[in-house]
């Protein structure tokens, strides 16, 4: 009876795998199309990315459906997960933040180089052929369009640097699971963390029809408030009679006498969908991220009047959450530094007294070996594309540090979006180091690592964590989510390359592509600028890092002592970081106001009974955003973008 019962959750688990491999390539072409060629709205720049919830919403709605005819086919809710974390781990590779900056990368310096930017000159010899694409007649099409990736001398000029790439994209992402294995215990099941982002999945999926969600009338209300409000919003981008619900404005225009002056750009907007996700993070949190971002208004202020305008990068933002950052890095280390003493106690135990333990010291084990050969692996890549050894072990150290930090905060506080830009290694290393003293190999080596840490918005640890909780959750095995998932990567790595590249020479770079074409331009004139002014360590910005890593320590010191303290060091990071923090600290109010006022005047309960109701304007923005943002890209024009930044 039971080799039956396990059997048929084996099949299950193969139909799962099955659909999600066949969904990962569509996914992937949408958030290309989406992101890279029309610009309309970027999928994965969130949390939860818009593309797959839909996905997963479709497919909820499909096995209501089928549970009505044949119940035994219809799908579980643990096989409905685990296809939702395909498509998370499918998508995140095909993002902007990952594999389209790298693609609109490796041919870029070779095709604008010019007599004036001297990057011939500069660089070029520090670019390995396996490294690059290189062939200007080959990069016409690309750039140019009209033209098509399916020819012999297409594929020969991309096949190299692509598999290349590939292999090290895979790697990465093989090496951070494997450190997700070690720590996912001390964060799941010892610290208990709350994971906000997953909440919404396993409601919709629930029963595998996500019946009791759908049939809550506050659900409903929510759902129908928002897919309104997007249906009227979409109907007047194309027909501006229609009226326009959209909430938003800019307020920074208002100020025009010093030192008010000094504030700038200011949005304000509401997104019914972060109101909704911001509802289910702590309070603290959400006030902190609005707080810190009115605190760095106030600091433009500040040093208007005392006149510190004048300083260069004066108030180093950028520096401040780098230190940020790297405090909540060595928080997040110290606060599970006796789990990872465990680790690797039982790593080295090669003889158990249980067999749970021996399991356990075997995973183990298996995960630090992982680690230490994916890790090898990356760093040899980067020697042989010409880094030095050890700029290139300090690279993936920070790099991993970074990305596990990320991958805590959304475990433990779940904030809808989390950018992380340009506070990466690259950053870090140049900063402390110099330009002058790097050179030019690991300068350019740093330049092509850029799409791994230029924002860490849409990488895929945090969602492998998420995946390993949602396994818990439901009755997954762990083991086999992980091969799912690094299947789920391998087929999202191909799917994006090809998408791209199909994308890239059917409609062109330079004038078919809407989205962040302008990254590399970015990255490329940042490393001719190291190599045309060659520097040394930076003492003004390593100051300011050293005063955000204080200042982060100094409040997570604070929370420790005090239960009343209300400020976050993870909402002082989140304030200064990046573009999209200026779209939504508004939001961030909003939804904080509103759960304060609930749980003041009906505490928990009242908190629990208006849940439905959040969810709800999650789902209707997500669906009808969606069915705008698809009706766009499948008949070919621009329309109607409900998350813009």
């Amino acid at each position: 009876m039971e080799e039956r019962i396990q059997q048929k959750s084996s099949n299950a688990s193969l139909r799962a795998l099955a659909i999600g491999c066949i969904l990962i390539p569509p996914n992937c072409y949408w958030v290309v199309q989406s992101e890279a060629v029309w610009g309309t709205t970027y999928l994965t720049i969130v949390s939860l990315f818009f593309n797959v919830t839909f996905t997963l919403l479709v497919l909820v709605g499909l096995n209501a459906l089928t549970k009505q005819f044949d119940p035994k086919v219809a799908l579980k809710q643990e096989e409905l997960l685990t296809i939702y974390v395909m498509l998370c781990l499918g998508s995140s590779v095909a993002g902007n933040n990952f594999l389209e900056n790298l693609v609109l990368s490796l041919g870029h310096a070779f095709w604008f180089a010019t007599p004036e930017n001297e990057w011939s000159e500069l660089f070029f010899r520090f670019v390995p052929d396996w490294l690059a694409a290189k062939d200007k007649i080959a990069l016409q099409g690309f750039y140019e369009g009209q033209s098509s990736i399916y020819t012999l001398e297409h594929i020969v000029v991309w096949l190299k640097p692509l598999a290349f790439w590939a292999c090290f994209a895979i790697v990465l992402i093989f090496t951070l699971l494997c450190v997700n294995v070690l720590i996912r215990k001390a964060w799941a099941e010892e610290e208990k963390l709350s994971y906000p982002i997953i909440q919404l999945p396993l409601e919709l999926t629930r029963n595998g029809t996500g019946s009791v969600l759908f049939s809550n009338r506050l659900f409903l209300l929510g759902f129908s408030l928002t897919a309104m409000i997007t249906l009227l919003n979409g109907l007047h981008f194309h027909y501006p009679m229609v009226p326009n619900l959209r909430l938003r404005t800019e307020i920074g225009h208002l100020f025009t006498d010093k030192p008010f002056s000094a504030i700038g750009w200011m949005p304000v907007v509401i997104y019914p969908w972060i109101v909704g996700l911001v509802f289910f993070i702590p309070l603290d949190l959400s006030f902190s991220v609005w707080f810190f971002y009115l605190f760095a208004k106030a600091q433009r202020v500040t040093a208007s009047v005392v006149g510190w305008r004048s300083l260069p990068g004066f108030p180093y933002f950028n520096q401040q959450t780098t230190g940020g950052w790297l405090g909540l890095c060595f928080i997040a280390i110290w606060l599970t530094r006796r789990h990872l003493k465990h680790v690797f106690v039982q790593a080295l135990r090669f003889t158990a007294t249980t067999e749970l333990v021996q399991m356990e010291s075997r995973n183990y084990r298996m995960a630090l070996i992982g680690f230490l050969s994916g890790l090898s692996f990356l760093v040899v890549f980067c020697v042989a594309g010409g880094m030095s050894f050890w700029i290139a072990i300090m690279f993936f150290v920070l790099l991993v540090g970074l990305e596990t930090t990320a991958t805590r905060i959304r475990a433990e506080l779940g904030p809808p979006q989390n950018e992380l830009a340009w506070v990466g290694p690259d950053t870090i290393l140049v900063t402390a180091l110099g330009s002058r003293r790097l050179g030019g190999r690991d300068l350019t080596m740093l330049t092509y690592l850029y799409f791994t840490d230029r924002a860490l918005a849409s990488h895929p640890m945090p969602h492998q964590l998420e995946g390993f909780k949602i396994a818990e959750r439901v009755g997954i095995r762990p083991k086999r989510l992980a091969i799912a998932m690094m299947i789920a990567v391998t087929i999202g790595v191909v799917s994006a390359l090809w998408a791209l590249l199909h994308s890239a020479y059917k409609t062109g770079v330079s004038s078919g592509f809407t989205g962040y074409v302008g990254i590399p331009w970015e990255s490329f004139r940042r490393l001719a600028g190291w190599m045309h002014y060659p520097g040394n360590t930076n003492s003004a910005e390593l100051t300011f890092i050293g005063i955000g890593l204080t200042f982060s320590l100094i409040m997570m010191l604070l929370r420790f002592q005090f239960l009343w303290w209300p400020l976050h060091p993870v909402g002082y990071a989140l304030a200064t970081s990046g573009w999209v923090i200026n779209f939504i600290w508004f939001s961030f109010w909003v939804s904080w106001l509103i759960k304060w006022i609930i749980l003041k005047h009906g505490h928990f309960k009242a908190y629990r009974s208006t849940t439905p109701f959040f969810f709800g304007l999650i789902v209707g923005e997500y669906a009808m955003g969606c069915f705008w943002n698809l009706l766009g890209i499948t008949f070919g024009f621009h329309t109607y973008g409900f998350f813009e930044s």
